[in-house]
């Protein structure tokens, strides 16, 4: 093959590649779909709530991503894509701007723990001792860095139960793993939100955690600071603070955020 045919075949080649790369990224568009960081409880109303918003704004994708709140928050701070993020609590988007890597946090929704195990043992729990009892061998929970795991501490330490409770415990990355094992026979019983229980398999629920021994469960909606996608992220926070997404949040069991705490 002469040399001046090779290098024109290759020149060609090359022109395809780049032709090809700029279609993809014009049917991506131009950053690519929204990236929403959400804690692993909100997967149901949130997938809805993503769809809702991409019919609302034609042209714009959402990609949620589901996981425990400072799970999410460490891929945020290792460099994941990642433009917005839904945490179970204050605290994570907290810590997030004051490193500079969030921002516009906005409450949203709120939650309560209830108290969950299979169907053999659900019955012989009655009180927040019975998980010290016989009947709970294996309690699943995450670690305290992860929101419900630190709300089910709080709550078990107002208790006095938290040192008799933590050989029980089997770790579990979020709260729908959590659910998961004692769906699945794994755990006897596990301390949920209220909005998990509701779509257990085989779980039931023990017994609610009266109201004012409920910790302050808040979720709250923040900005990643290096989004390339600003507008779209402000517009999805605006839509998941309005009438529509609320409706949403309400029907899977969540409630309005509560007043900011007083000083």
């Amino acid at each position: 093959m002469p040399i001046a045919t090779g290098l024109r075949r290759v020149a060609l080649g090359l022109a395809a590649l780049v032709c090809a790369s700029l279609l993809v990224g014009c049917g991506r568009g131009e950053e690519g779909p929204l990236r929403v960081g959400a804690a692993a409880s909100l997967r149901e109303p949130v997938e809805q709530i993503a769809a809702r918003f991409a019919a609302a704004n034609p042209g714009v994708k959402v990609e949620p991503v589901f996981g425990a709140s400072s799970e999410l928050a460490a891929q945020l701070r290792a460099g994941a894509p990642l433009d917005v993020l839904l945490c179970a609590d204050e605290e994570i988007p907290r810590a997030l701007a004051a490193e500079g890597r969030a921002r516009s946090a906005r409450p949203f929704a709120s939650n309560r723990l209830v108290v969950i195990a299979t169907p053999e043992v659900a019955p012989q729990l009655a009180r927040p001792v019975d998980l010290a009892g016989p009947s709970v061998r294996r309690l699943a929970m995450p670690g305290p860095a992860v929101p419900i795991g630190h709300y089910a501490r709080e709550w078990l330490g107002q208790r006095g139960l938290v040192q008799a409770i933590e050989p029980l415990v089997v770790q579990t990355p979020d709260v729908r793993t959590t659910l998961s094992a004692v769906d699945a026979g794994n755990a006897d019983a596990a301390i949920v939100y209220a909005t998990d229980a509701r779509v257990a398999h085989s779980a039931r629920v023990a017994f609610e955690i009266p109201g004012p021994e409920q910790p302050r469960i808040v979720y709250v909606a923040a900005i990643a600071s290096d989004t390339r996608q600003l507008g779209v992220a402000a517009r999805f926070l605006d839509f998941l603070v309005g009438a529509e997404a609320a409706k949403l949040l309400r029907v899977a069991g969540f409630g309005s955020p509560p007043e900011p705490p007083s000083p």
